[in-house]
């Protein structure tokens, strides 16, 4: 049976601002309402706790790991090195899960009473919505090459250029210092720390607890998915990659804001940043990896009006997916009305 708007249910006719719009009234805990300006502070000041913790466990994982003897053989330089690879690796894991899981579980929790549920953990995924899913992420790719490309053409002096270049340089730097893909056992393990366990622990963070805070509380999904995806490529620290980013959120932000399902997001956040591993390991077993490789992994580039047809063409792709994953997600979601109703 096609389910079609019109032929929706009243109650499935209006944007749905959370998954709890679905689950029986009478399933929802009852609990005193916080006011949004309260519900900011506090997943803002369990953020800022998030990274206290995370600063300190890096240090400690640091000395006890490299066997350092104090605080002052955790310089940056010492991190960088090749041989701290691993060490990074679970700095990195421990951090992303501080930063960002942490807190968004603990928000929802105090919030809503059923984290789970509100972050968005819905089971029930069409194999329809997962294809356009990948589609998305794949067209996803070509709409970044040409956004990146068109963020170098930003006019911005010579002084910022020097600093922005400074700060990517640092980045790369650490990338370098995590991505040592010498087998097929360090690119299953970076798949896991780069690839996957940012796609879950951000998505949780940024779509399941930001993004919904700000949708409940502006009305306007729209302007909510803007701010959370500026927020979320602004945190990566990257100016030339700034744009890419912004995209990738709100790409991100209508998956799950269509679907009312943090897997889609995460799904398509993970087929991203694995893509960007995939190719590091392959290139590394013809080229050395240096900061011009890392650099140019998510530019793809044409000139001049091949630039332009690019970005055209993908912005086009990405709106029809979009519009599809959209009308496949109503049907998905009327069935689970149907079955928890």
């Amino acid at each position: 049976m096609d389910v079609n708007d019109a032929q929706l249910p009243q109650e499935a006719q209006t944007p749905f601002t959370t998954f709890q719009d679905y689950i029986p009234k009478q399933q929802v805990p009852t609990k005193q309402p916080i006011s949004y300006f309260g519900q900011l502070a506090i997943l803002l000041g369990f953020s800022s706790g998030g990274f206290l913790i995370a600063i300190i466990l890096s240090a400690i994982i640091f000395l006890v790991m490299k066997g350092g003897s104090s605080l002052s053989s955790l310089t940056e330089t010492e991190l960088l090195k090749p041989e701290n690879a691993n060490i990074n690796k679970v700095i990195q894991l421990v951090s992303t899960f501080f930063l960002f899981f942490a807190p968004a579980f603990l928000f929802a929790l105090i919030v809503n009473g059923k984290p789970f549920n509100y972050l968005g953990f819905n089971k029930k995924v069409s194999p329809k919505q997962l294809a356009l899913v990948i589609l998305v992420a794949c067209t996803g790719l070509f709409l970044s090459g040409a956004l990146g490309q068109l963020n170098q053409l930003i006019p911005i002096s010579k002084g910022a250029r020097g600093y922005f270049q400074e700060l990517e340089d640092k980045y790369i730097d650490q990338m370098q210092s995590i991505v040592q893909l010498k087998s097929v056992a360090d690119y299953i393990i970076s798949l896991f720390i780069i690839a996957l366990a940012p796609a879950i622990l951000e998505e949780l963070f940024f779509r399941g607890a930001l993004q919904q805070l700000l949708t409940n509380w502006i009305k306007t999904p729209w302007i909510a998915i803007a701010i959370t995806s500026i927020i979320f490529s602004a945190i990566h620290f990257s100016y030339f990659g700034f744009l890419p980013r912004a995209m990738l959120g709100a790409v991100l932000g209508l998956l799950f804001y269509y679907s009312k399902n943090i897997w889609t997001s995460i799904l398509a956040h993970f087929l991203n940043n694995a893509i960007a591993v995939t190719q590091i390991y392959y290139l590394s077993f013809s080229s050395k990896i240096d900061k011009k490789l890392l650099n140019d992994l998510d530019k793809i580039q044409p000139v001049g009006w091949q630039i332009a047809l690019l970005g055209i063409a993908s912005a086009v792709a990405m709106v029809a997916w979009l519009h599809f994953f959209k009308k496949e997600s109503n049907k998905t979601l009327v069935q689970v009305h149907l079955e928890t109703a």
